[in-house]
């Protein structure tokens, strides 16, 4: 069964299943009639896009009807007034769902289950936990059981009908008296970095390599800036470095958010998640990940991009330049200069060994594609971005299904271009 993407199409999946269809949430396509007939039947509902993280709260009281979007309340008279008002101010997007909720949301505890097959074939598994409530019930706990059981057929269900895709997340919405819904189903296909971070961790070999990762929320953010001095988000899904931020403990406990070549200071961690929420979070999906103290050239930070080929039933290494970032910016995607391996590590002042760097990068990236290709199948090409910190060991970033090839163009050395466009035009002529 194909399925159709977009929270909609997931419900009237989850909806098939008898045994699931009773801790699932009414759900319908948001109109003017549906969001009328929520006023009359339902004190609190919920209103999303058919894909993205946005949402907008309702509830309905005798003194009128308040809408909550991020920090903001708003009250209303009626309802033709506040619908007026949303559809005009507040729904940018083409299509939403307007969801029930079971209580006052600040009564309900939320808890999410991220789900992972190793491959089309493989089982689901629960790869990751999260939740809000701080007396949360132990996992051996029968109503613990009950909602593991239902995030697992859930994404059995989702798996079938979205062959491509590998990642799951349910989040799941409860209150004190052994109640449970599922609230949302969030598909992370291969090009989500949330499902390709679980692709690398099952591979024990590489987790030792791979920054700190979580689905980035308050609680998250919180939980990586008390233990490291500075930390990146960045979006599950996303190219080129656009929507990467950097985020810093300065020295006065103040916080600074540092995207591209601007920078913005504020006061506290409340101000700051309000900031990243309003101009990330509500955005898109994101990432929190530890930063790698990267090695520097001429004060500016670099790394490796790395290129990896499918040929003749192995991965080969047939592309390697360091990229040292622009004046002003912490990542590489806007290079002020390309260097060698070599060189680059030739620059340090602590001596990292280039031997060493190599063996391990080669290591790292044909190990890594060969777990990437079992999970998605029909890969070719992979572009690496490897970091190496400050104490030379290597550090694997993410990697790129489509990786751009131009750096390899502009490079002095052009047979690697050229290595690179002979295993392209290979492996076009074996499909």
């Amino acid at each position: 069964m194909k399925g159709i993407r977009g929270r909609y199409g997931q419900q009237r999946i989850l909806e098939t299943d008898s045994g699931l269809s009773v801790n699932l949430l009414e759900t319908k396509l948001l109109s003017e009639g549906t969001f009328y007939s929520f006023v009359v039947k339902y004190k609190y509902f919920i209103i999303k896009p058919l894909v993205g993280p946005q949402e907008v709260h309702i509830s309905v009281t005798n003194d009128g009807i308040e809408s909550l979007t991020g920090n903001q309340a708003l009250r209303f008279s009626n309802k033709e007034q506040i619908y007026d008002y949303l559809t005009k101010r507040i729904f940018t997007k083409k299509y939403y769902v307007i969801q029930a909720c079971p209580a006052n949301p600040s009564t309900l505890y939320q808890c999410s289950f991220t789900l992972h097959r190793k491959s089309p074939t493989a089982h689901w598994k629960i790869v990751h936990s999260a939740t809000e409530d701080k007396n949360s019930v132990p996992h051996y706990n029968l109503y613990n059981i009950r909602m593991l059981n239902s995030s697992v057929t859930a994404a059995k269900m989702l798996g079938t009908a979205f062959p491509d895709c590998h990642t799951i997340v349910v989040d799941i919405v409860k209150d004190g008296f052994g109640s449970f819904w599922l609230a949302d189903t969030i598909l992370h296909d291969r090009n989500s970095k949330w499902s390709q971070y679980h692709s690398l961790h099952q591979e024990r070999s590489l987790r030792s390599f791979l920054p700190a990762t979580d689905l980035c929320t308050k609680k998250t953010l919180l939980a990586f800036l008390n233990t490291y001095p500075e930390v990146i988000i960045k979006p599950c899904v996303g190219q080129q470095g656009r929507g990467i931020v950097k985020i810093s403990l300065t020295g006065d406990l103040a916080f600074e958010v540092h995207e591209k070549q601007n920078r913005q200071v504020v006061d506290d961690f409340e101000q700051l998640f309000s900031y990243v929420h309003n101009h990330y979070l509500s955005q898109r999906d994101y990432i929190v990940q530890q930063r790698i103290s990267l090695m520097e050239i001429d004060g500016k930070p670099c790394d490796v991009r790395v290129i990896t080929q499918f040929d003749e039933g192995s991965w080969i290494l047939t592309g390697q330049v360091v990229k040292v970032a622009a004046k002003d910016y912490f990542v590489s995607n806007r290079a002020s200069k390309l260097l060698t391996l070599e060189n680059a590590l030739s620059r340090q002042n602590n001596e990292i060994s280039f031997e060493r760097c190599a063996k391990w990068i080669e290591m790292v990236c044909k190990k890594s594609s060969k777990r990437l290709l079992k999970n998605n199948g029909d890969l070719s090409i992979i572009g690496f971005d490897i970091g190496i910190d400050d104490k030379g060991a290597v550090w694997l970033i993410e990697g790129n299904y489509a990786p751009s090839l131009s750096m390899f163009y502009m490079y002095d050395n052009n047979e690697i271009h050229e290595r690179i466009s002979y295993y392209i035009k290979k492996n076009k002529k074996s499909d």
